[in-house]
């Protein structure tokens, strides 16, 4: 399974969003060793769960920071995201169904590493762009 590795071209320029995607990869690859290192049920239903959590907090903050800047791309965003949250509740579902098979190994790998890195590189990027045109800083919460 393929890990992701941050690079600075993830970076959008927003510290504090920056900082937050490093986190949420740092959980996908988290879920990849779990499955791969093939551990218990139990582990794994834990790491879906927390990455279910801290990316429903991540989106949550973001969109929150988006409606305060008058982002114009937020609704576009907003329906990334759910795309996102659907495809990681479905891979629960698969995952509670049958358990870690190769083919929920593989995805993870094309739906959430693909889309997650696309995302950041291209979708958020446009929103640090507009940040950073604007003049705009977002505080650490």
């Amino acid at each position: 399974m393929k890990k992701i590795l941050w690079t600075d071209d993830m970076s959008i320029g927003v510290e504090l969003v920056d900082e937050q995607h490093k986190l949420l990869i740092q959980h996908l690859n988290d879920l990849t060793n779990a499955i791969e290192s093939h551990h218990s049920v139990n582990q794994i239903v834990k790491t879906l769960d927390f990455l279910i959590e801290y990316t429903n907090y991540h989106f949550s903050a973001e969109e929150k920071h988006m409606s305060e800047t008058n982002y114009p791309g937020l609704e576009h965003q907003k329906l990334k995201h759910d795309e996102f949250k659907t495809t990681l509740n479905d891979l629960v579902d698969y995952f509670t169904e049958d358990g870690a098979t190769h083919q929920l190994a593989d995805s993870i790998d094309t739906l959430l590493i693909n889309w997650l890195v696309k995302h950041i590189c291209v979708v958020d990027l446009e929103f640090g762009t507009f940040l950073k045109d604007k003049g705009i800083e977002i505080a650490e919460e």
